[in-house]
């Protein structure tokens, strides 16, 4: 059996028995999902796909032999450095799945986990190319430490907001590996392909393949560590820290995270707007929006899934075409536009929907009970 082919066996085989050990220890120590007024789903499930995930990582690299677990090249070291940052996150997320954590100590812990991976792996983008069209960008190391925090930040929590209807952000996930891998023109290595082996195996899970295996939610723990993988690899291929090379442009990897990114800035702006917390739970998310508009789970996945592939197909073709950064920048921008200016009618159609629902349903509720003798008489 082929290296490859025992990582995606080990994988996935992991990460089920995880899952259907840790189900059964959630409920006992409180690491479970209620329902309420935003999560509508029935009964308490568990929230330890997250936790499943990141153990099969770290059982499968322990296991793996040191010359076959790079990333981009094979160093075990720079793979040990990039899953202590995932622990330090999954176990953040696992607190804030337990018991919550305030908005300053989730901002400070993950800022503090981005630095380390950013000291651990050299991971700084000094040059973004020429991505306004007047000349290299280039930033100086004052610059790209906070550039870079700030972007580790902003994918871990994009990911972490789409978390809300089964199976969408473990699909959204596999199409990013997926994609990953055709613009880098990379072959997959152990962390993709123990990526892609989780994420199939939770699917089996939390889509309820088979009554072996308990129901289970990433929880904030599994989003912001899918989040944070992708980012960590993102990084990697756009500068030339790791893996000696840079695989793709910056502004090109923005199409790998657009919908992510689209959502969280559009939700975030609708809420500074109207004088809310960005930081605040709400149901303004583009899965919220379906709902509203009582669209069926399965057909929401198939829709946000469609629109999520659509700005990376353009980026793809854009890269295969040779296309100029400032090109490819000025095209990602307006996509963004477009989408901000369809989501906003979206919710008016959808605010619109849900009165009419609710006119529709006050006359029968309000219509008086006839007597049995006629109909109820008028006073003067």
């Amino acid at each position: 059996m082929s290296p490859a082919l025992q990582f995606i066996v080990l994988s996935f085989v992991l990460t089920l028995v995880s899952i259907a050990l840790l189900a059964r220890l959630a409920p006992h120590v409180g690491l479970v999902d209620e329902p309420d007024h935003r999560k509508r789903h029935k009964g308490d499930i568990p929230l330890v796909g997250g936790l499943a995930i990141m153990l099969t990582f770290l059982i499968s690299a322990a296991c793996a032999p040191a010359e076959s677990v790079g990333v981009i090249v094979e160093q075990s070291g720079i793979l040990w450095i990039f899953l202590v940052a995932a622990s330090l996150m999954t176990a953040l997320g696992v607190v804030d799945d337990y018991r919550g954590t305030s908005v300053f100590i989730r901002i400070l812990c993950e800022v503090a986990i981005a630095l380390f991976l950013i000291e651990g792996l050299e991971l700084l983008p000094h040059n973004l190319g020429d991505l306004v069209g007047v000349g290299n960008i280039t930033m100086p190391d004052w610059i790209a430490y906070p550039f870079t925090v700030v972007a580790i930040f902003g994918v871990v929590n994009a990911y972490n907001m789409l978390d809300g209807i089964d199976g969408l952000l473990s699909i959204m996930v596999l199409i990013t590996v997926f994609a990953f891998h055709l613009f880098s023109g990379l072959e997959p290595g152990f962390i993709t392909l123990t990526l892609a082996a989780s994420l199939s195996a939770f699917l089996v899970s939390n889509l309820g393949v088979t009554s072996l295996v308990p129901k289970a939610f990433l929880g904030d723990a599994g989003s912001k560590l899918l989040g944070f993988i992708v980012v960590s690899l993102i990084l990697t291929v756009t500068t030339e820290r790791v893996g000696g090379a840079k695989y793709i442009e910056p502004v090109t990897a923005l199409y790998l995270v657009g919908l992510p990114l689209f959502d969280m800035t559009f939700v975030t702006m609708r809420r500074l707007m109207a004088r809310m917390s960005p930081f605040s739970a709400d149901r303004t998310h583009i899965h919220h929006l379906l709902d509203a508009l009582d669209i069926s789970t399965r057909r929401a996945v198939l829709l946000i899934s469609c629109a999520y592939l659509s700005p990376v197909f353009v980026g793809l073709m854009l890269d295969s075409s040779g296309a100029a950064i400032a090109q490819q920048f000025y095209i990602f921008l307006s996509i963004f536009i477009t989408y901000c200016l369809f989501m906003s009618q979206a919710w008016r159609i959808a605010e619109r929907y849900q009165r009419l629902k609710e006119t529709a349903d006050k006359p029968a509720e309000s219509i008086p009970q006839s007597s049995a003798h006629g109909p109820a008489s008028t006073s003067c």
